[in-house]
């Protein structure tokens, strides 16, 4: 486990099984970038480094945010692609950009402009499918069972 890159504080790995999963902490991995005098691999070897939540929070005004994508996302907000964006660098706000893409179970894997799916997005289409079809059938059971009355005391 690397320590805070910032101020060198030990950081605690927050899953066992994984080499470098800081707790209270962020891994930021690189490799590189064009113009660096320092590092910019192009053999596919990363430059990694932790910083703690503390030094973050410390130096927010040095940090930027950068969406990338919205998640793209079902009935019962099952995650089943990427929807690439293009947008600015902002400054960093403690706060995720939630915004999400909901679609519904029949589009997921279809052709949608600067959307990603997994490999298996036939077999998540039909888990998607399944899973609205189970959550629409239990609404209409609860809505056509009458509710038991409550005992007297």
């Amino acid at each position: 486990m690397l320590p805070c890159f910032k101020c060198g504080k030990t950081l605690i790995n927050a899953d066992e099984e994984s080499q470098n999963q800081p707790r209270e902490g962020t891994e930021f991995r690189t490799y590189g970038h064009y113009g660096s005098t320092c590092w910019d691999s192009v053999d596919g070897e990363e430059l990694v480094l932790n910083v703690c939540d503390d030094c973050l929070r410390e130096h927010a005004e040095r940090v930027a945010q950068h969406k990338r994508f919205r998640p793209v996302v079902t009935t019962g907000r099952l995650l089943v692609g990427k929807h690439w964006v293009e947008r600015p660098l902002v400054p960093y706000t403690g706060h995720p950009d939630d915004g999400e893409l909901m679609i519904e179970p029949e589009e997921v894997g279809t052709e949608m402009p600067n959307t990603e799916w997994p490999d298996n997005a036939a077999e998540l289409r039909e888990y998607a499918v399944k899973l609205a079809d189970d959550l629409t059938n239990s609404t209409a059971d609860r809505r056509a069972t009458p509710s038991r009355p409550q005992e007297s005391r």
